[in-house]
């Protein structure tokens, strides 16, 4: 019975060598930690057969070794992380909150449940995510990778998953990206400010957790979730009931991640900031127009990847206003819950663009 679990797990190992480079190789966003919430870390321990426990737990190693959590080193920053870069860079440090963190997760790894599957190592009973499921997620974001180029990923059916979508659909403007080359500047502002608003209104409880997302009443939003037959509360914590209490500090990690990604240059060409410009009718910093946005199907990944690195973000820290300080500003509003009607112009400002009609593209160097 050993040498049968034993020869099982072997005929995996090439997969998960695959799996474990995949994951080395960022897709979308900062490169982010998948290591999960301690609850889903416990259900993978509890349910999962001998080989995906160990396939995770080397996979969280090879993680840490060989890419960096940069949404999470981000975040802790942005918390008032003081201590060695060392220790900001752990996404164990409990500077920002694990509910918070859990958000910043959120819009690389949505959580969703598949109606059927033919591949062996999904179980459809399960939510899927990185560290629940992670041979299943490679393979089906590798699926998704391949026929992007031919098909687009949009709400109008429940054929394609939340993962589908983020990464190549309509849902890119979860990372700061446009849904497909050629969109132009203002569509992919206008989403945006759409999910800022909407993830805002769950983070300050104006948007109660029990709302069913085709129940929003914001401009847009039920062309991407009116389908979809879930509450906000799904939406986020799909097969983590340790999180439900926590949903308004999920909605604004899921922002911070937005807000973090908009930063990228693989994600938008933002400008530097001019030295002295404020947003209009405040004194808060400007930090630059965004010049263009970048659709991600037609980039090539690993050089999409570079511009998600650490060292590109730290590069990027010299300019002021940075993303840690647009981050800080944003926790000072969050803490004293500001309405939407009190921030839009804050959030209106981080989106500036230099043109309204320039058409996304995979962006120069990046094909």
């Amino acid at each position: 019975m050993r040498m049968g679990k034993q020869a099982h797990w072997y005929l995996r190992w090439p997969l998960f060598l695959a799996y474990l480079v995949g994951i080395a190789s960022p897709a979308a966003a900062f490169q982010l930690s998948p290591s999960g919430t301690p609850l889903e870390r416990h259900q993978v321990k509890v349910n999962a057969a001998w080989y995906q426990r160990y396939t995770t737990n080397v996979a969280s190693w090879g993680v840490y070794q060989f890419t960096h959590p940069v949404h999470e080193e981000i975040t802790q920053y942005i918390f008032g992380c003081d201590i060695d870069e060392e220790g900001c860079s752990d996404p164990t440090m409990e500077f920002a909150p694990n509910s918070i963190l859990a958000g910043v997760r959120w819009n690389d790894d949505p959580p969703f449940k598949l109606n059927s599957t033919s591949i062996p190592e999904c179980r459809a009973e399960q939510t899927v995510r990185v560290v629940t499921q992670p041979i299943c997620w490679y393979k089906l974001f590798k699926h998704a990778e391949a026929r992007s180029k031919t098909t687009f990923f949009d709400g109008k059916s429940k054929r394609w998953n939340m993962m589908y979508r983020s990464h190549f659909g309509d849902l890119q403007f979860l990372h700061a990206m446009a849904s497909k080359d050629g969109e132009p500047a203002a569509v992919t502002r206008g989403r945006i400010l759409m999910w800022a608003e909407f993830s805002w209104g769950v983070a300050t409880g104006q948007i109660p957790s029990a709302t069913l997302l085709a129940n929003v009443k914001i401009d847009d939003f039920e062309e991407f979730f009116g389908n979809s037959g879930q509450d906000v509360l799904t939406l986020y914590t799909l097969g983590n009931s340790a999180l439900r209490r926590n949903i308004r500090d999920m909605a604004f990690g899921s922002l911070l991640h937005l807000v973090e990604d908009s930063f990228a240059f693989g994600h938008a060409d933002r400008a530097p900031p001019v030295a002295g410009a404020t947003c209009p009718e405040s004194e808060l910093p400007h930090p630059g127009v965004i010049r263009s946005f970048r659709s991600y199907t037609n980039q090539d990944h690993k050089k999409h990847g570079l511009h998600d690195s650490r060292d590109s973000y730290r590069a990027r820290l010299e300019m002021k206003p940075n993303v840690v300080d647009v981050g800080k500003i944003l926790v000072d509003k969050y803490d004293r819950q500001e309405p939407w009607s009190s921030v839009a112009g804050y959030f209106q400002c981080l989106f500036d663009l230099e043109n309204d009609n320039q058409p996304a593209s995979a962006g120069d160097g990046l094909s």
